[in-house]
């Protein structure tokens, strides 16, 4: 246990002359990304392009972000899904990111070119902050930036490339347990009395709320890593009341900070709150046992060799870890520092080797796993890399020892490691056919021969560098007996940094050739083309929607077209609601809608279809076979555009109403055309405003004995589109309507997620929002033509704003009384 002062690791000083030593981190860092990369970049050309999620998540998205800060949209975003809100949808990803808002300074169009330059940023910084978290601990500021290094090239950052927003996290958590650590290590008392913890009270604050902006959900889990780093390290028994001061300064300052970063967290909260994915908890024997014993070799598998990619795994691969983010791997030493440090210190107790082993505890048991994602049933690695700081912090001491035995036995080990799964690849297993075959025990076999390769490579570097690399070399060894200089970094040091910069580079080049070989230069070009440096036009002189074929999701999100077509996991739970209940769609991580739901598409105001003819191999809007209603308008940058003939504009009446129950009898697939013929209330609003305003109900029994056929459908939508709102106009603050004119007073819908927030005026005057298709908004209108306005004031907006004024205020408070103090003291 740590006694609250500095251990005596951090006593020892680094090397002199180490201010600039962090500068030297920062730039070596970025250039060897840019290292790593840049074959790809040479090859295929700019922008950087890799697969799946980076093509059609990351850069879409940054794309959007930006053009909403250029245009001052940061509330509501009409481009996302059905709309949604840019701190509930963007704050997983880009929203709450230091290197996002950087991109702001530039134009859109350098955005998809910044990409990669940007990553290596996050490595620079991540290089750079554990540098700085690991110079405590050792001599010799080489073998803190081998840490450093280590950490930002390590098997978790170059697994999650293609979630570009992961690494925001992982770069700044090693300041954030640097910021705990002082604050940790600031005496309880001085002469006997309380004493204040000063400014590291207060810079844990502010990085408690900067970590929680920059992520909510990796904090959440860094919280719950903090908690076990805070009694592992520092509860000692035997003090309690310096554990008492201890948590009291902890869970205080991040009290504060998580109120001053209210502002931001508030209205991140709301906008994902209900969304269906956060009440998937993990139950039953899924909390004790993982569903295949192959996922515990796969953990392990993840600690010895190079990364698998997300969604491409290779050995021991199940669905469960497509993406996990499942890899631990530490550059060159894999697992050999670790066990050399457990070696070294054998006979003593370490906070280090306690943590790493509760780590491990925590890796193999399901429910503890979970804890660092909400409890969330789906298995996920994401916190991985904060063990794997630690893991670096001890391979960096046990490395610094030099050519130890122990280091040699941790070579080995991890060499062993490793060539046990070579060993698996090479059993004999039954094809299809039942025949035995070899060589068949991996997914995806081109990656993993890549791995295998690269990972023999840094195997055999691994036992050079332990074994082969001498103690001293004899030019050293003279200068030395000669007493010319005092060698406080020596040549095999510098020889050990420069191998592992070698092999950082190399660990992080062969998971980016892996994924960026997933697609070819052809896939690449139309990428590229279709989505960058085109855009599909068209008519959106009134407010309408589009949609995408499923090779070309989110492209309309770059080209500013509305679309029914979002891959995004983070959107409204209205949306979640209204396709569960209006629809029977269960929504996870993307909106998308069967092609045989007309129904839908007409109430959606769905007017156009892209079906990309270049890449597309199933065309079933060309075959005939898409949505009924669309037909062909015209072809652009490799897209058969298709227009809807069914297409409803916003805002529009309807004569009938069914009730959430009666719908709920029906198998809502079988009656996708009803959907414009009939809103679907709840019994209450039903009773408050249907009835009221002339509306007929309809029952379920009623649309089972006739159902629309699709000519009466049709008819249904002209109805629909006589009573739409001759105008619509939106803005990032809601939007204006003009109704058409109605013979009598009636619900007029919108295909907008009815969120908390919104609020609604009628010439003028305050009128409720009706949440009409179990999540989407209906206004009662009477009849005659009326101008509306529904104002969007987020939720959380007030209640975030005053956390945040009483978080400054309470910073502001202690940091002039610890001044005061320090004036007083002086």
């Amino acid at each position: 246990m740590d006694t609250g002062l500095e251990t005596t690791n951090t006593k020892k000083k680094i090397t002199e002359k180490s201010w600039y030593v962090p500068v030297v981190m920062f730039l070596s860092a970025y250039l060897m990304y840019v290292i790593a990369v840049l074959p790809i970049l040479i090859k295929r050309g700019m922008p950087f392009f890799y697969y799946g999620d980076y093509n059609v998540q990351q850069i879409p998205f940054y794309i959007l972000a930006h053009r909403a800060v250029r245009n001052g949209q940061f509330f509501w975003n009409w481009n996302v899904d059905l709309g949604g809100t840019m701190f509930g949808d963007f704050a997983f990803y880009l929203w709450g990111s230091p290197f996002f808002w950087l991109t702001t300074l530039f134009p859109e169009s350098a955005i998809p070119f910044m990409m990669p330059f940007l990553m290596a940023l996050k490595y620079a910084v991540s290089a750079t902050c554990a540098y700085l978290y690991i110079r405590k601990y050792v001599h010799k500021y080489t073998y803190a930036m081998i840490g450093g290094y280590l950490y930002a090239f390590s098997g978790f950052n170059a697994c999650n490339i293609v979630f570009n927003h992961f690494t925001d996290a992982v770069a700044f958590f090693p300041l954030f347990l640097l910021a705990f650590d002082n604050l940790m290590n600031v005496p309880a008392k001085e002469d006997g009395k309380f004493k204040f913890a000063g400014k590291p009270f207060v810079l844990f604050a502010l990085m408690t709320a900067f970590m929680s902006i920059v992520n909510y959900y990796f904090f959440f889990g860094q919280v719950v890593f903090l908690v076990i780093y805070f009694v592992i390290r520092y509860v000692d028994l035997e003090d309690k009341e310096i554990v008492a001061v201890r948590f009291g300064r902890a869970f205080t300052a991040g009290v504060v900070g998580v109120l001053f970063a209210g502002f931001f967290l508030m209205q991140a909260f709301v906008g994902v709150q209900g969304n269906t994915r956060l009440d998937n908890y993990i139950n039953g024997y899924d909390m004790l046992v993982y569903p295949s014993e192959k996922l515990l070799f796969d953990i392990v598998k993840s600690l010895s060799m190079l990364p698998d990619i997300i969604g491409k795994g290779t050995l021991f691969y199940t669905g469960t870890v497509k993406n996990a983010s499942l890899a631990a791997y530490i550059p060159l030493f894999g697992i050999s520092g670790v066990i050399a440090f457990f070696l070294q210190n054998k006979k003593k107790k370490t906070w280090q080797k306690t943590l790493i082993t509760v780590c491990a505890v925590i890796a193999v048991v399901p429910v503890l796993n979970a804890a660092f994602s909400m409890f969330n049933s789906s298995y996920y690695a994401r916190w991985f890399y904060m063990p794997i700081l630690i893991m670096c912090l001890m391979t960096s001491m046990a490395a610094e020892r030099g050519k130890s035995i122990q280091m040699k036995k941790g070579a080995v080990a991890a060499v062993i490691m490793f060539l046990f799964f070579v060993f698996v690849y090479l059993l004999p297993s039954k094809n299809d056919k039942g025949d035995i075959v070899f060589f068949n025990m991996t997914e995806n076999v081109h990656i993993f021969f890549k791995d295998l390769l690269w990972s023999s490579i840094l195997s055999f570097m691994l036992l050079v560098t332990i074994f082969l690399i001498p103690k001293r070399f004899k030019f050293e060894q003279k200068m030395f007996e000669e007493k010319k200089v005092r060698m406080h970094i020596s040549f095999r040091d510098h020889l050990v940094l420069g191998i592992v910069i070698v092999s950082c580079v190399l660990s992080t080049y062969v998971p980016i050739v892996n994924g960026s070989s997933i697609i070819s230069d052809r896939g690449k070009e139309k990428w590229q083309n279709q989505m960058l440096f085109n855009k599909v036009n068209v008519d959106q002189s009134s407010f309408c929607r589009g949609e995408v074929d499923s090779t070309s999701t989110n492209y309309d999100m770059v080209w500013g077209i509305p679309s029914i077509h979002c891959f995004l996991s983070t959107v409204p739970s209205e949306i979640f609601d209204f396709l569960d209940g209006a629809a029977g769609i269960t929504r996870t991580v993307e909106t998308n809608i069967p092609v045989n739901r007309a129904g839908i598409r007409s109430i959606l105001s769905a007017r156009y279809y892209m079906e990309n003819e270049q890449v597309s191999k199933n065309r079933l809007f060309n075959d005939g076979e898409g949505t009924e209603g669309y037909s062909f308008r015209d072809n652009q940058d490799g897209f058969d555009v298709f227009e809807n003939s069914n297409y409803i504009p916003m805002g529009f009446a309807y004569d009938y109403y069914i009730t959430e129950d009666e719908w709920g009898d029906l198998d809502p697939a079988d009656y996708d055309y009803e959907l414009a013929r009939v809103l679907i209330l709840s019994t209450e609003d039903a009773a408050k405003y249907a009835d009221s305003l002339g509306m007929e109900e309809m029952k379920s029994e009623e649309l089972s004995n006739a159902s629309l056929t699709y000519s009466k459908f049709t008819e249904e939508c002209k109805k629909r589109a006589q009573t739409a709102c001759t105008s619509f106009t939106t803005d990032t603050y809601g939007f204006s309507a003009k109704t058409a004119n109605l013979e009598e007073g009636r619900l007029v819908f919108f295909s907008v997620p009815a969120t908390e927030g919104f609020s609604c005026t009628v010439d003028g005057q305050d009128t409720d929002i009706v949440k009409a298709d179990y999540g989407l908004m209906a206004i009662p209108v009477p009849a005659g033509v009326h101008d509306i306005r529904v104002t969007y004031t987020p939720e959380g907006f007030k209640a975030g704003l005053a956390m945040s004024i009483v978080g400054a205020a309470l910073l502001v408070i202690y940091s002039i009384y610890t001044l005061k103090i320090i004036k007083k003291n002086d």
